[in-house]
């Protein structure tokens, strides 16, 4: 039996519509059942060409066991990011405070009231990659919404209090002086991965505007930048990501080596 998102029109949303998932879209209803019942939201944003989108789907939505602590415990909604971009631009904020990196799907557990409070994006049906299992979050969150809420509204109200205080501000973005871009240049001096090439664990991205700010100071004979930009390149190019039929570089590498690359190449 079709859910509510078999009255869509969005092509994303319709492809979610036979999950035994009780999924609402955004809106009134949704919201106004979540104070009504007391129950915390599951956000999901997504949109129709995302692989792990699809992945998540099969592997958690379509799960009969997985939706029924869903229906149980929260109430679902669904997001198409090309339909809503102001949604998804508002909660992927969110998502990138709390783990420092974005993506989708974006999966945001929020309170009756919409304000986020835990986050991340593609959630794995049990414990890998360096990520809880979905089922896992799902008790865990749901337990401490019964248990110790004040912890999730104290989370939630500190998240909305940090995205208000770093809002770009109408006519006062500060200029981008020497200092700040030394201090930017040393950060990332810092976290880079020596071993492996770039920054961060599986999966890694590339990373271009990084190796092009860098690159830009090495040409102005910083040659801690060039070292970092040339061994961050080698280490893509040596690796699986170049393909070397058609050109050009994959998305992301699964592994933390760039030897598997997730095979998609995307035209941004």
């Amino acid at each position: 039996m079709p859910n509510r998102l078999a009255q869509e029109n969005s092509p994303y949303l319709l492809q979610h519509a036979h999950n035994p998932v009780d999924w609402f879209p955004w809106g009134a209803e949704a919201l106004e059942k979540a104070r009504a019942e007391d129950k915390p939201i599951f956000l999901s944003v997504g949109y129709a060409a995302c692989h792990w989108c699809h992945v998540m789907e099969h592997e958690s939505f379509e799960n009969h066991a997985t939706a029924a602590l869903m229906n149980a415990y929260f109430v679902n909604i669904k997001v198409d990011r090309e339909e809503r971009p102001d949604i998804d631009d508002i909660y992927m904020q969110a998502v990138v405070a709390m783990t420092h990196q974005g993506g989708w799907p974006m999966s945001v557990f929020l309170t009756p009231e919409g304000q986020p409070f835990y986050g991340g994006t593609y959630f794995p049906p049990a414990r890998r990659y360096n990520m809880p299992g979905f089922n896992e979050v799902l008790q865990t969150v749901a337990q401490l919404w019964q248990e110790d809420r004040q912890q999730l509204l104290e989370s939630a109200q500190n998240i909305s209090a940090y995205l208000q205080n770093n809002a770009p501000q109408p006519g006062t973005t500060a200029p981008l002086t020497p200092q700040v871009t030394e201090e930017a240049a040393q950060l990332l001096a810092q976290n880079y991965d020596w071993q492996n090439g770039g920054w961060g664990q599986a999966p890694k991205f590339p990373q271009p505007m990084i190796i092009e700010f860098l690159l830009q100071r090495a040409a102005r004979s910083d040659q801690t930048a060039l070292k970092i930009s040339e061994h961050a390149l080698q280490a893509m190019a040596q690796g699986g990501m170049y393909d070397v039929v058609g050109g050009g570089f994959a998305r992301y590498s699964v592994d933390n080596h760039w030897k598997i690359p997730h095979f998609e190449k995307m035209l941004y």
